[in-house]
C-alpha cells in the first residue's frame, strides 16, 4: 500500500506542478474555464486505482526449503528504539497511520469550520426571495455576496447589499452566486478539500488549491460575462471590487477575493472566441488521456495455477534468472521474502543473488532479517518444549502407533465414503450436498492411500534427533550472519 501511495503522491504533485506552470498561458489562449478544466487532471489521477498486471505462478508443493527467513538468537544487533518501532508495525505503518489521522483530523475540522460559518450566517438572516430551490437571504454575518449548500443551497447577501450596489450591480453579482450553484463549483470545492486533506503534508498541494479556487472564480466571471453586453463588463467590475472586503465561508463561492482582485480584473479582459474555447476542452481531454496512464501506479497480480502447468515454462523468464522452487506448499505473498542454502533471495516473486538486489531492496532484506533475530529469541527460550514435542512424535513412531494411525485413518475414509450413499436423506436434511461429500471423501482417501507411511515414520524418527533440531537451529544463525556481513560489505561498495 505504502509503495501506491508513494507513487500517487508523487505523480499528482507533478502533475499539479504542471498545472501550475501552464495555467496562465492556457487561460490566455483558450479562457478562464480551460485553466479552471486543467485541475480535473491531477485530481483523477489521485482517485486514480493502480493498474494491475496479471502473473501466473506455479501453485508451490512439498520441498525441505527453508520457509521465510530463519531466525537468529542475536537480539542485540537491533537498537532498542527500533524494538519499539517493531511493535507498531515499522516505519512504513506509523507512517501511514500519521497521514490517516491527519486527513482525518483536517477533514472533520474542516466540515465542522464549515457548519459553524454556516449557522452564523443562517443565525439571524431574513429570507428575501427563492430562484428555484435557491435561497436569497440577507445577513449580518458576510461582507459580500456569497453562495453556499449543496443540499440546502444559498445565497447570503450583505445586509448593505441595495446601498453599495446600484441595480444592475446587483443583477449581475446575483447572476455570480448562481452561476456558483448552477454549474456545480460548490460540490468541486467540496471534493477538492476532501483531496487536499488526503495531501495535507504537501505545500505544493495548498498552493493548488489555492490556484483551484482563483481559477474557479475566473470561470465564473467568464460564464456571467458570456451572457453580459460590452456595457456590463465595466459595471460588473466595479461589482467585484466592492464586494473584494469581506470573508467567504470554507466551501463557498464568492465575490469577496481582496488578494486576487487585480488578477480576476485581468482575466475578465480574455475573451477568447467559440473556436479557442472548444479546442481547449479537447486540450484537456487529451492531455488527460495522455497523462494518467503514463503516471499511474502499476501493481502485479499473482494467479496460481498447476505447478505441472508452470514447471512448463522456462527458469530463464523467472526473476533475475534463477528457477523459484517450491516453498513447502506455502504461497508467498508479494511483500513477502525468502532465502535458500545457497544464499540466494526470493524478493518480490523475483530470485536473486545478493550482489544483485538494490539497496532498498538490500534494506528490506535487512529489516526482515532483524525482525527474525528477535523471533529467535523466543524460539531458544521453547526449544525445551520443542524437544520434548518432537521426542513425543518420534517415540510414537518408533512404537508403531503412527502407522496404525494412519491406517485407522484409511479405514474411517473408506467406511464413511460406503455409507454416503445410505444417508443422503440425512445429509440433504443437514443442508449438505451428498455428491459434494462423496467427491470430498474420495479426494481424501486417495491422499491418504498415495501416502507413504513408512516414509512418514522414518521422518517422524528422524526430525526427533535433538541433534538434528540444535544443528540446523545453528546452521540457520550462521547463515544469518554471513548474509548481514555479505550485506554490510554491498553498503560499504
Amino acid at each position: 500500500m505504502t509503495d501506491w501511495l508513494a507513487g500517487t503522491w508523487i505523480a499528482t504533485s507533478v502533475l499539479m506542478a504542471l498545472v501550475l506552470v501552464v495555467r496562465e498561458p492556457v487561460r490566455r489562449l483558450f479562457g478562464p474555464a480551460a485553466a479552471y478544466g486543467l485541475w480535473c487532471i491531477p485530481a483523477l489521477r489521485l482517485m486514480m486505482p493502480p493498474l494491475t498486471t496479471t502473473i501466473e505462478r506455479a501453485v508451490p508443493a512439498a520441498q525441505p526449503l527453508p520457509l521465510l527467513l530463519p531466525q537468529s538468537a542475536q537480539p542485540s544487533i537491533m537498537p532498542a528504539a527500533d524494538w519499539n518501532l517493531e511493535r507498531f508495525g515499522g516505519w512504513e505503518n506509523l507512517a501511514v497511520s500519521a497521514w490517516l489521522i491527519g486527513a482525518s483530523a483536517m477533514l472533520l475540522c474542516g466540515f465542522i469550520a464549515y457548519h459553524r460559518q454556516r449557522r452564523q450566517v443562517l443565525r439571524d438572516s431574513i429570507e428575501l426571495n427563492r430562484v428555484g430551490d435557491i435561497r436569497i437571504v440577507r445577513s449580518t454575518a458576510v461582507g459580500g455576496p456569497v453562495a453556499f449548500g449543496i443540499l440546502d443551497r444559498v445565497i447570503a447577501l450583505p445586509v448593505d447589499f441595495k446601498d453599495r450596489y446600484d441595480a444592475q450591480e446587483r443583477i449581475l453579482a446575483l447572476d455570480h452566486e448562481l452561476a456558483h450553484h448552477r454549474s456545480g463549483d460548490l460540490v468541486a470545492n467540496q471534493l477538492a478539500y476532501a483531496l487536499l486533506c488526503l495531501q495535507w503534508f504537501n505545500p505544493l498541494a495548498w498552493i493548488s488549491h489555492s490556484a483551484f479556487r482563483f481559477d474557479q472564480e475566473a470561470a465564473c466571471d467568464a460564464r456571467v460575462l458570456a451572457k453580459a453586453s460590452f456595457e456590463n463588463r465595466s459595471i460588473y467590475a466595479r461589482a467585484i471590487a466592492k464586494a473584494a472586503s469581506g470573508r467567504a465561508l470554507l466551501f463557498a463561492g464568492a465575490l469577496d477575493r481582496p488578494r486576487t482582485l487585480h488578477r480576476r480584473l485581468t482575466a475578465m479582459l480574455t475573451r477568447p472566441n467559440w473556436g479557442r474555447r472548444l479546442a481547449g476542452r479537447a486540450l484537456i481531454a487529451l492531455t488527460a488521456a495522455a497523462a494518467l496512464p503514463l503516471t499511474a501506479s502499476r501493481a502485479t497480480e499473482f494467479v496460481d495455477v498447476p505447478a505441472a502447468r508452470a514447471a512448463a515454462a522456462s527458469n530463464d523468464e523467472v526473476g533475475a534468472g534463477l528457477p523459484i522452487p517450491d516453498l513447502k506448499g506455502v504461497t508467498l505473498g508479494r511483500n513477502d521474502v525468502a532465502f535458500f542454502a545457497d544464499d540466494t533471495v526470493l524478493i518480490d516473486q523475483r530470485r536473486m543473488r545478493l550482489e544483485q538486489l538494490s539497496a532498498a531492496e538490500r534494506s528490506r532484506l535487512r529489516t526482515v532479517i532483524l525482525k527474525s533475530q528477535r523471533e529467535q529469541v523466543r524460539e531458544r527460550a521453547e526449544l525445551p518444549h520443542r524437544l520434548a514435542e518432537a521426542k513425543r512424535e518420534a517415540d510414537r513412531a518408533r512404537s508403531g502407533e503412527l502407522r496404525r494411525e494412519y491406517l485407522r485413518d484409511r479405514e474411517d475414509l473408506r467406511r464413511d465414503l460406503a455409507e454416503v450413499d445410505s444417508r443422503t436423506t440425512e445429509l440433504r436434511a443437514a443442508g449438505e450436498d451428498p455428491e459434494r461429500v462423496k467427491a470430498e471423501l474420495s479426494e481424501g482417501l486417495r491422499e491418504a492411500e498415495a501416502t507413504d507411511v513408512d516414509k512418514e515414520v522414518r521422518e517422524a524418527i528422524e526430525d526427533g534427533d535433538p541433534t538434528k533440531i540444535v544443528a540446523e537451529l545453528n546452521a540457520e544463525e550462521q547463515q544469518m550472519a554471513r548474509m548481514l556481513t555479505r550485506l554490510d560489505q554491498l553498503d560499504r561498495r
